[in-house]
């Protein structure tokens, strides 16, 4: 579903169909009462791990607690990969929107969220030398019939959209997120061996950070949650690399995946633990 999205975002900006927009470009845009909270209903509003652990610890639950009230999850079609979004949202109004429209977890809102009428698409590709380059491009997402908010006076610079929004935390967290699923479907072919039990593996990793700090006895005072998302990231890419081995899939297709298999915890622990 999300590549779906990405691909046609990208399809849009490559024939001009959709505005892309520069950091110094400027663009008017402000909410007002007359239609607040109408985006915010019969939405598929996409979650990345980030998006989750913010709203969790905002609501004071904890990642596993919010991921079964709150969300939806369905392997992406052509990739297998686990895509989340706000269950609530789809069907009908935001559950987190108050009776004016307006946000009840507003500070912690999600990174689409708190970026619209802003949306950015992000792509990685080879740099010619082995490696992969982001390539990231900022566009205005199409305007809504209900929407006033664009005859708004009010003007921006999309660098002061998105600074207001604090949104380049949550860009580098979604980055870090977007990375791993790239490098599973290009480099591991995810697409050939992912399933519900390789799923639920690793779904804990991605959205219940306070259950592995819980077992690792990790304070967030020593490691802060920015750094920690890095550090889950960094285990789920080793642990579906060597998953991936077992499969003749990814760079250890060689090495075969029982070379690893008794110690990729312990290799896993010690990624969490020191973030090496």
């Amino acid at each position: 579903m999300v590549f779906d999205f990405q691909r046609s975002v990208l399809d849009k900006l490559e024939n001009d169909t959709l505005e892309e927009l520069g950091m110094d470009d400027v663009f008017s845009f402000a909410c007002g009462p007359e239609c607040m909270g109408r985006c915010c209903r019969n939405i598929t509003i996409l979650l990345d791990p980030w998006d989750v652990e913010v709203m969790a610890r905002h609501l004071e639950l904890s990642g596993q607690a919010f991921f079964t009230r709150y969300c939806k999850m369905e392997a992406d079609r052509q990739t297998g990969w686990p895509m989340v979004w706000l269950a609530h949202a789809e069907q009908g109004p935001c559950i987190f929107m108050l009776e004016d429209g307006k946000c009840s977890v507003y500070p912690a809102r999600s990174r689409n969220c708190r970026t619209f009428p802003l949306g950015r698409a992000v792509r990685y590709l080879p740099d010619g030398e082995g490696e992969k380059r982001r390539e990231e491009r900022v566009f205005m997402v199409d305007r809504l019939q209900f929407c006033l908010g664009h005859k708004s006076g009010r003007q921006w610079t999309v660098r002061e959209w998105f600074i207001d929004a604090d949104a380049f935390v949550y860009y580098q967290m979604s980055d870090q997120y977007t990375e791993l699923i790239d490098y599973a479907v290009s480099e591991l072919c995810c697409s050939e061996w992912m399933n519900p039990g390789v799923v639920q593996m690793i779904i804990p990793f991605l959205f219940a950070p306070d259950m592995l700090r819980k077992r690792l006895g990790l304070d967030e005072n020593e490691i802060g949650h920015e750094e920690f998302h890095r550090r889950r990231m960094q285990a789920v890419k080793l642990m579906l690399t060597d998953m991936a081995a077992g499969f003749g899939c990814g760079p250890q297709t060689d090495i075969g995946r029982g070379a690893f298999a008794g110690s990729l915890m312990d290799r896993v622990k010690r990624v969490l633990d020191e973030g090496a």
